[in-house]
């Protein structure tokens, strides 16, 4: 009877932590409203931070763990904030953008600046958080603390992992447009430090809390807000950033790819379900992403050169445009 109950448990703990996370990895992927990333490296980083990541990380701090508590004594304060502040954060974090860095370095054709470093970031950062959380309520004993702990670390702050790894992005996608060598290094390396910061404030407030009243949780819920207001801008400057590189380099392409009509229905949109292409949904989700694409690599071109790969993808992204158009 138990194992039945434990399965059970298991089982909806595993459907509710998933919906959340379902849920929340769709407000993220609102950012990037017109060239949505490949479903397939979407997949696998939610998969990397769900399965690699997490596995290693407990390897790491488990190691790093040991010396400290031979020194500062296994239940010390000192010990757990060892754990929790400087440990925890930079193996998470470092482990979690490995994801970010593959598709960054293997897949460049689809990495094209900071939005889809901060969905591919947060993918990864989801997939961590949802193996976290359902070991952390399994190891709950009654319904009381499982209900606490899942209203904490699910509802209250329920995106911080995706918005840590989501910096980390943000630092890939900044690389992704600069010409110099030392720029995207010092890019990488800062939006990589800001996860781990911001990781960092987040596990010290909490782990302090009981030696401080509880004070300094109120430093978790300011930190955590800020995140909150940053994808609130990072959402409309991604809109302004998407329309502004749409009008610029798409202006050229009427009305030998696009029509007049078209070309301002993509400029005026402010997802790729408003634009009024006069296609059928399909196609027209279709015809916005090939054409937001064909925008992004022009840009490129003009930015970095890369006469050698981008020239043919915009040749076949342009052929594709056309016949799009042509199959009503």
């Amino acid at each position: 009877m138990d194992t039945i109950l434990c399965v059970d448990r298991f089982l909806l703990t595993i459907a509710l932590v998933g919906l959340m996370t379902l849920l929340y990895f769709r407000i993220v992927l609102g950012i990037d409203r017109f060239e949505k990333e490949p479903a397939r490296y979407l997949l696998a980083a939610f998969l990397w931070g769900a399965a690699p990541a997490v596995l290693l990380a407990l390897i790491f701090q488990l190691i790093l763990s040991i010396p400290v508590s031979l020194i500062l004594g296994e239940e010390s304060l000192g010990s757990a904030l060892f754990g929790a502040s400087i440990a925890a954060p930079v193996t998470e974090e470092v482990l979690k953008g490995v994801a970010v860095a593959i598709i960054y370095l293997a897949r460049r054709r689809e990495f094209d600046g900071w939005v889809d470093g901060v969905v591919y970031g947060a993918a990864a950062g989801f997939g961590f958080a949802f193996v976290e959380n359902v070991l952390y309520l399994m190891g709950t004993e009654t319904l009381e603390e499982w209900l606490a702990l899942f209203f904490l670390r699910v509802i209250v702050f329920g995106f911080m992992h995706g918005f840590w790894t989501a910096l980390t992005g943000i630092g890939f996608g900044v690389a992704r447009n600069a010409r110099s060598g030392a720029v995207k290094a010092a890019a990488v390396l800062a939006g990589l430090g800001a996860a781990i910061f911001s990781h960092l404030l987040h596990n010290a407030a909490l782990t302090l809390a009981d030696a401080s009243g509880g004070a300094t949780v109120l430093i978790a819920l300011v930190n955590y807000g800020a995140l909150m207001i940053g994808l609130v801008v990072a959402s409309v400057a991604a809109l302004y950033h998407d329309r502004r590189v749409m009008k610029t380099y798409l202006l050229d392409e009427v009305p030998s790819v696009l029509t007049q009509e078209q070309y301002a229905s993509l400029i005026t949109a402010r997802s790729a379900a408003g634009a009024r292409l006069g296609l059928a949904p399909a196609r027209q989700r279709a015809l916005v992403q090939a054409a937001a694409e064909l925008a992004q690599k022009k840009r490129q071109l003009v930015a970095l050169g890369e006469a050698g790969m981008a020239n043919p993808h915009i040749d076949q992204l342009r052929q594709q445009i056309r016949e799009l158009r042509a199959e009503r």
